[in-house]
């Protein structure tokens, strides 16, 4: 954890240099992996995965396709699996479906809400909206 920086001053070669040193609290860079580690830990057994082994070399059984993940791959699936399902809710409170998406050329995930017409979104474009809306 970062509390505040020093400007230095180096002499080096007939040269004065101006540098920025950063201040840091007692804990360690070491430390705060560990306290990171830990609530990681924690999100993922709260979620259903199951660790094998302890510490950096642990592997995770996914609760949805029984696959083992390394860790920092585990904690990005469940995160993005978070925020897929809180996106879905939101579209779906304001009006949004998904569209048919025969014969378009890009594959880009297509969403229309009956109130706008035949008006197509893409999925942040419909996100925006609805957050927009929303607020």
């Amino acid at each position: 954890m970062v509390l505040g920086s020093m400007l230095l001053w180096f002499c080096t070669g007939g040269r004065v240099l101006l540098g920025e040193v950063a201040v840091k609290s007692g804990m360690t860079d070491r430390d705060d992996s560990f306290e990171r580690r830990k609530a990681e830990r924690r999100e993922l057994e709260a979620a259903g995965w199951e660790p094998k082994g302890r510490g950096a070399k642990t592997i995770w059984k996914s609760p949805a396709d029984g696959r083992w993940y390394a860790h920092h791959q585990a904690v990005e699936m469940q995160r993005k699996g978070e925020r897929g399902d809180e996106e879905e809710r939101l579209l779906d409170e304001h009006g949004f479906e998904r569209a048919p998406t025969e014969g378009a050329n890009d594959r880009r995930e297509r969403w229309v809400r009956r109130e706008d017409g035949l008006q197509l979104y893409t999925r942040s474009q419909a996100l925006m909206k609805a957050r927009r809306e929303g607020s």
